[in-house]
């Protein structure tokens, strides 16, 4: 959960609102652009840096993941020399739907709308829509 002592690390421009019932791991990591909107109980790993653009509206219960790490012959199966990170940006104007969980690396490019339940492994191409379960462009979105 968001606290007071958290929410001045996070870099929050004009109109941008995120819900204190969310989980942010490294909140000096995390940039919410104008208007940008993140609904409750939300998961937002920002270890390796996490932008939101202007305008964007993600749903509830949402998971964005920043890092990852190296997989090894070991008992632990987590490498010893620290996370990768992996910066995720998510465009002007996408609207990522409830409990879509999106991977370290992913660009969701502008205009997107990611449905509900969708896993996004991979970087979007502009105004599409993605469906689950991993999130495949369905079709082509009018836009002005």
């Amino acid at each position: 959960m968001l606290t007071q002592d958290m929410l001045h690390l996070i870099t929050i421009e004009e109109g941008a609102f995120i819900d204190p019932s969310c989980t942010v791991i490294d909140p000096h990591r995390l940039t919410l652009r104008k208007g940008a909107f993140v609904g409750p109980e939300g998961l937002i790993d920002a270890g390796g840096g996490v932008e939101i653009g202007e305008a964007v509206r993600i749903s509830y219960r949402c998971t964005i993941i920043s890092l990852t790490h190296h997989i090894t012959r070991s008992v632990w199966r987590r490498g010893v020399d620290g996370d990768r990170l992996r910066p995720v940006l998510i465009e002007r104007g996408c609207w990522v739907g409830a409990n879509v969980t999106i991977y370290p690396g992913v660009i969701v490019r502008e205009g997107c709308v990611i449905n509900a339940g969708s896993v996004v492994a991979k970087s979007t191409e502009t105004h599409g829509l993605y469906c689950p379960p991993y999130a495949v462009r369905i079709k082509d979105l009018e836009f002005e």
